[in-house]
């Protein structure tokens, strides 16, 4: 599915299209696991649906951040539970969604100039 354009700063990681196993920010496809921060850069992630944790997620967190995007495919298949309670207990708040919510709410966030970190896991 592709976004319609929006006008937001040059920096900004607005989220152009996706697919079930990639998203395009800007106009570079990512096509494996990576964290999306409102601006900068791109990060690889080596989180999968196996090894999500709340220590691997608060490790990739910056200070700042008042809200975590879990992208899944599956949302089922973690446990969001310890995740949830450890990020809240820190004012972090957490949503896990499928890709197309997340890539949507992204891109809210990031029109509302949100401090926020999108984590897309495709597997």
């Amino acid at each position: 599915m592709e976004f319609n354009e929006q006008i937001l700063e040059k920096n900004s990681n607005i989220i152009k299209s996706y697919t079930k196993s990639s998203i395009t920010v800007l106009d570079k496809e990512y096509n494996y696991n990576v964290i999306v921060p409102p601006e900068n850069s791109i990060i690889k992630c080596n989180l999968n649906t196996s090894n999500i944790t709340k220590e691997l997620i608060i490790k990739n967190i910056s200070n700042n951040a008042d809200l975590v995007i879990i992208a899944l495919n599956n949302t089922g298949c973690i446990d969001k539970t310890p995740i949830i309670l450890k990020l809240n207990q820190m004012n972090v708040g957490v949503e896990v969604m499928n890709i197309s919510s997340a890539c949507s709410s992204h891109n809210i966030l990031l029109s509302e100039k949100r401090d926020f970190l999108s984590f897309f896991i495709f597997n």
